[in-house]
């Protein structure tokens, strides 16, 4: 009550009753919505974030956590030059976000390695991820901890 809708629910949906007030129905619901329309309530997220920006402030957006589109190069080990990498890491090599000309290292736990490895070089995808460094050493490329990656 006394809010807009925000979506709608097709006759037959299964709904669970939680609460009654005046006429109205507080309802539980399952349902499935894309993923690129969540945004995370972590209260380090910043949406404009740039890859420019935590190249000027590697230490202060350190933890952050970003939504960016990207395009994926390969999937790639880190080798002993990634200084701020687990040796044999893997990560995604990537362009963005967003058309900013810029490489990216975005570090992958297990649970995402086969996931992008079935990408395809150029992929175009969504990641969530949290700024492990602004600027690597000794490429100065952002190295990211992602935590989900949605295809485009």
């Amino acid at each position: 009550p006394g809010t807009t809708a925000f979506g709608r629910v097709e006759a037959g949906a299964v709904v669970e009753p939680i609460a009654r007030d005046r006429g109205w129905v507080r309802v539980k619901i399952d349902a499935w919505m894309p993923e690129a329309l969540l945004v995370p309530t972590d209260s380090s997220y910043r949406a404009s974030l740039t890859a420019a920006e935590l190249r000027l402030d590697p230490v202060g957006l350190k933890g952050r956590l970003v939504r960016w589109n990207v395009q994926v190069v390969g999937l790639q080990l880190a080798d002993p030059l990634r200084r701020d990498m687990a040796p044999d890491e893997p990560y995604l090599l990537a362009m963005g976000p967003s058309g900013e000309n810029s490489i990216l290292y975005l570090a992958l736990p297990p649970s995402l390695v086969s996931q992008a490895r079935a990408l395809p070089p150029l992929a175009e995808v969504t990641v969530t991820a949290r700024v492990r460094t602004g600027r690597s050493d000794p490429t100065g490329a952002p190295i990211l901890d992602v935590l989900t990656i949605v295809r485009r």
